[in-house]
């Protein structure tokens, strides 16, 4: 691969998650998203390798598209990691499993269950000058389980064991992938002493409600130990109500001049999608173009520079909103 600037994408895979790094020595994709738009946005980039997939947990708008990449004969995978998780009974985490096992005792790629906070400063999943850390679950809590509780006797659930990737570049932190953590999860995480700040924060939940937790205490809690100026949405125009406005007000009550993004254009904030093609998004694979539905669409990160430069830029964003967003979210007064 040539020499080139490390880049970080946030694709809009509708409700999901999947982020794509490409560094100097190899592309690190993280979550897969729902269906195949991961393939589809590696097709359009031109990638045919991904050297390190980290799944972060066993939900189906996280893993769908990573069976459709093992099953695609022009891709090539150089290992798989995540965690186990016995209480997912579903046909599709059970197809799954059973596909990169299969491929692992076929020498296709190399396949992992342990993705733990052990790999924070280990270099394990590095392809170039961005540090992969991950920062969650910790080894505890991994190896209890879903199913099981922690020593507070809280309830350990899929998406406890969440894990957390944080990007770090030549020291400074760069992007926080929250996956799915939930209240377990996150109290946990912040009772350790591993590093939580990062400029860009990936929401869990795609700002949805996060179980009986109280939104709003639980995304001053988020914002609090990653402390971003950017916060993203990876986020389906009118599936699952989000991002939810409570959420959306507590991030911007509890950190202001935060900047919000969503991959998709939230009905809290257009009853209706744009007349035209939106110009200030970029021209990679998004699920919501077809439809109108973009709001930032597929999010361009430039990690050459600090702050990483972030695309759509905001001024052009904001501008966008401005004309078909009438009741935006990231705009009205908290």
């Amino acid at each position: 691969m040539a020499n080139y600037d490390p880049k970080l994408y946030f694709v809009d895979v509708g409700h999901g998650n999947c982020s794509v790094l490409v560094d100097e020595r190899g592309v690190v994709l993280v979550d897969a998203g729902p269906r195949n738009h991961a393939k589809l946005f590696l097709q359009k980039l031109g990638i045919k390798k991904v050297e390190v997939v980290l799944i972060s947990h066993a939900d189906e708008d996280h893993i769908a598209g990573l069976l459709a990449l093992v099953a695609c004969e022009s891709f090539e995978i150089g290992s798989v990691a995540l965690n186990p998780d016995s209480c997912k009974d579903t046909q599709l985490w059970n197809d799954l499993l059973y596909t990169l096992d299969k491929a692992h005792c076929e020498g296709k790629l190399k396949f992992q269950t342990s993705l733990t906070a052990y790999d924070l400063d280990t270099g394990r999943f590095d392809q170039g000058d961005v540090r992969i850390q991950i920062v969650a679950p910790s080894q505890y809590l991994a190896a209890r389980g879903p199913g099981s509780k922690d020593r507070a006797r809280r309830r350990i659930a899929t998406n406890s064991t969440s894990a957390v990737v944080r990007l770090v570049k030549n020291g400074r932190p760069m992007a926080f992938l929250a996956g799915d953590i939930d209240q377990t999860g996150l109290t946990n995480l912040a009772r350790s002493n591993r590093p939580t700040r990062a400029h860009i924060l990936v929401f869990p939940h795609h700002g949805g409600l996060p179980g009986t937790t109280d939104p709003a205490r639980f995304a001053a809690e988020v914002c609090r130990l990653v402390k971003p100026s950017v916060v993203v949405f990876s986020i389906g125009r009118g599936e699952h109500d989000t991002p939810n406005p409570t959420v959306v007000a507590a991030i911007r009550r509890n950190h202001r001049g935060v900047r919000i993004v969503c991959t998709q254009l939230s009905e809290h904030c257009a009853r209706t999608v744009p007349t035209t093609d939106p110009p200030h998004t970029r021209d990679h694979h998004a699920r919501g173009r077809a439809a109108r539905g973009c709001c930032a669409g597929t999010i361009e990160v430039d990690l050459a520079h600090f702050p990483p430069h972030v695309k759509p830029d905001k001024a052009t964003h904001r501008e966008f909103i401005a004309r078909a967003a009438p009741t935006a979210l990231c705009t009205k007064r908290p």
